[in-house]
């Protein structure tokens, strides 16, 4: 018993120790992205953009601080050095997050500008932007239903004899559905072509048909990988770019 004991002790000590590192790192980790923020701020006031995004690139890296108007600054600072793609990919990462109407025309004008395909956003983006960020939440919630389900039908199946077809058929759907959200994505993926001359090929190979060389900038659905290259669905139909070629979005 006292072997018993001491052996739990140990365990305890070691989850307490385990506990204090995580929690500390993650501390450490908040700290540094909140001075690296601020050093960003005071140099973006000051108009010493090329410096401040980088403090910017080091936060948005980590995605724990990452904020709508920390984006459009991005924004701003990717468009004036030219890197238009950049700046289209930092926008729509705000219109993801925020629904702004404006982002939306700037949108429209930079990728009309540049003669750039991909960036017809509808309430259906949002929707489906909604899903993917709180995917989580939704799961936790079917589990602890799924979880408040069977507890009812065990208590609920010593007090009467009757059989709970309904309950059943309820129960599995549940379930299925709660597979499918832990298996599978609900939303696309889209991602911006981030290099010029980035070849759209009809299979994951080099010696695949060539179906366009791409400037860089277009927005376009990610629909899988394979190895190093990217599925994407280019016209409707299914295509393939180098996956070292494009920047997911992370909304």
């Amino acid at each position: 018993m006292k072997i018993q004991n001491q052996f739990r002790k140990i365990i305890l000590l070691f989850e307490l120790l385990i506990f204090s590192i995580i929690c500390g790192g993650k501390i450490y980790a908040q700290e540094a992205s909140a001075t690296h923020l601020k050093q960003a701020d005071s140099l973006f006031a000051i108009q010493q953009y090329t410096e401040s995004f980088k403090f910017y690139d080091e936060v948005y890296s980590k995605a724990n601080m990452v904020s709508p108007a920390m984006l459009l600054k991005m924004a701003f600072i990717q468009e004036g050095l030219g890197e238009y793609s950049e700046a289209l990919y930092y926008l729509s990462e705000y219109y993801l997050m925020t629904s702004d109407d404006a982002a939306v025309e700037k949108i429209a004008t930079l990728s009309k500008e540049h003669n750039l395909r991909g960036y017809e956003f509808t309430d259906f983006d949002l929707i489906q932007s909604f899903v993917k960020k709180n995917q989580y939440i939704f799961i936790y919630i079917l589990l602890a239903t799924a979880l408040a389900g069977l507890t009812y039908f065990i208590f609920r199946g010593k007090k009467h004899a009757e059989k709970p077809y309904g309950f059943g058929i309820s129960y599995v759907l549940l379930l299925g559905l709660l597979f499918y959200l832990t298996n599978f994505s609900l939303t696309p993926n889209h991602a911006i072509i981030t290099e010029s001359n980035t070849y759209i090929m009809t299979a994951p190979s080099a010696g695949a048909e060539v179906i366009r060389i791409s400037d860089k900038g277009h927005r376009v659905k990610v629909a899988g990988q394979e190895d190093v290259w990217t599925k994407i669905e280019w016209n409707g139909e299914a295509a393939f770019i180098r996956q070292d070629n494009l920047r997911l979005l992370k909304q």
